[in-house]
């Protein structure tokens, strides 16, 4: 076989190159193996937190709104909220039934999971009454800068108003401007401050 490769120099270059693709190909896999655990890990850890938020904060009392901290009180009421409709066969009667400022907390807290970081995410993804109520939220919670960013995006959305037209490049830069006005944080610390101010609307 030795001999054969002397004699033969063209196939000891092949058979490099071969190898060379071989261990690229299984450092590549590898890498990939290990991104998609990494990913897998990110999941379940944000899976259990969300368990131990649901559990903490699934039975509201005064005492507990007013001691918590404002952005574990406005997850741990989004989700609660959020599982209490889905677990429903009509689901829209479960939201109809909800309070308003439950409707806007719970529609706020599809904006964080879905938008915080490209708000247009949000809208390809909900629809009425999920984005008025979200729009209402957004107005109260976050104040009227963040409000006209996320009304342009809203009629741009909204299939039934023909005066404004959807154009990628603009969806682009307010989904910029929404994500440079408020950090995923301090939308959370804002809706939990919003939960304390109207706490008796959530027990």
């Amino acid at each position: 076989m030795i001999q054969y490769f002397l004699e033969n120099p063209v196939w000891i270059a092949v058979f490099a190159v071969v190898l060379a693709v071989t261990v690229f190909l299984c450092v590549m896999a590898g890498k990939s193996s290990a991104k998609r655990f990494g990913a897998n890990a990110k999941i379940m850890e944000k899976l259990k937190e969300q368990n131990k938020l649901i559990e903490e904060f699934a039975a509201l009392s005064a005492e507990l709104i007013e001691s918590a901290d404002d952005e574990r009180l406005f997850k741990g009421v989004g989700l609660n909220l959020q599982k209490r409709v889905a677990k429903k066969a009509d689901i829209m009667a479960e939201f109809d039934s909800l309070s308003e400022k439950q409707k806007e907390i719970y529609a706020f807290y599809s904006v964080y999971e879905d938008g915080s970081e490209k708000l247009s995410n949000f809208f390809k993804g909900s629809g009425q009454p999920l984005t008025g109520y979200a729009k209402n939220a957004v107005e109260n919670i976050l104040g009227s800068k963040a409000y006209s960013v996320f009304a342009k995006e809203f009629n741009a959305y909204d299939s039934e108003n023909e005066s404004v037209s959807y154009i990628p490049a603009e969806i682009e830069k307010l989904d910029a401007e929404f994500a440079a006005l408020i950090s995923p944080e301090s939308l959370c610390k804002k809706a939990g401050a919003y939960i304390k101010e109207n706490a008796e609307m959530f027990l």
